[in-house]
């Protein structure tokens, strides 16, 4: 199986992305959306409250998001590591390796 890394902070959508590269183009939709932005599904999406958390309780939340929100939604991923990066406009940029089943 190959291995994929995905930046949460780039973001280029390919509208006609099929097989693989649509699987990984969700992924990266998952990681850059926050819950109450999806309209029938409101709870999908990343805590934004997390992002006014001191520090260490906001990475370790947004790490742990991470792992939740891939198992749930796209679950033709193995993960194999989340890593953040640091900030960027205020906004947590994470790298995620994963592979594809």
């Amino acid at each position: 199986m190959d291995k994929y890394t995905i930046y949460s902070n780039k973001v280029e959508l390919n509208w006609n992305a099929k097989g693989n590269e649509r699987i990984l183009q969700n992924i990266t939709n998952l990681l850059n959306t926050y819950t109450n932005e999806v309209a029938y599904n409101r709870k999908m999406g990343r805590n934004s409250d997390n992002i006014d958390r001191p520090a260490p309780v906001m990475i370790g939340a947004v790490i742990e998001e991470t792992y939740d929100l891939i198992q749930e939604y796209e679950p033709r991923v193995n993960i194999l590591d989340v890593e953040y990066m640091g900030m960027e406009d205020d906004i947590p940029v994470l790298r995620v390796v994963l592979q594809l089943e």
